[in-house]
């Protein structure tokens, strides 16, 4: 599937949801795409790929919008990562991709700290409530979703956190989340 691609500082996992604000009339169109069609690619902006685009992002859906003024809201919820290729450019300057899914860490079975986990990331929603707005229906009882949410929000680089897009990542995921959030 070809879709428009929004190159952002921003990282998301399955599942992950962010907020935009869109004002350039060629993200305005990328909605207008995105609501009628599949949805649309969120990636890291890479001032070394070519047309900034990095070879990979997250397939995201439009799950709610408001406008202010000129201005337009939308969340986004990331269903999948895709792999990018044949990177183009239309007239507007809007970027599209031909998108592949890409698949992300299988179900894990829990293992003790992992209810810890949880509960760490129950106190960052509550103390940080815009964030925990985003997910009126947060998925604590899964330890994917809990350690996907702390990898978009810890201030790492993006080099760090792709190493944890792979598949086969999660183990990496999960020892690195104990160690810096429970300091095991």
């Amino acid at each position: 599937m070809n879709l428009p691609v929004f190159p952002l500082p921003i990282f998301l996992l399955p599942n992950g949801v962010t907020r935009l604000r869109i004002f350039e009339p060629r993200y305005l169109k990328m909605v207008s795409i995105a609501c009628q069609q599949n949805g649309f690619v969120l990636c890291v902006y890479d001032h070394k790929a070519e047309l900034n685009t990095p070879p990979w992002g997250a397939w995201v859906d439009i799950i709610n919008f408001s406008q202010e003024g000129e201005l337009l809201h939308i969340d986004i919820k990331a269903k999948s990562l895709v792999s990018l290729e044949n990177i183009t450019m239309d007239e507007d300057q809007l970027r599209f991709a031909d998108c592949f899914e890409i698949p992300h860490w299988p179900t894990q079975h829990k293992q003790p700290h992992h209810a810890q986990l949880a509960t760490k990331l129950q106190h960052v929603f509550e103390e940080y409530p815009d964030q925990g707005a985003l997910y009126p229906e947060p998925n604590f009882d899964d330890i994917n979703w809990v350690c996907a949410r702390f990898l978009e929000i810890l201030p790492l680089s993006f080099e760090k956190k792709q190493l944890f897009t792979k598949a086969d990542s999660f183990a990496k995921a999960d020892d690195f989340l104990k160690t810096i959030i429970l300091g095991q």
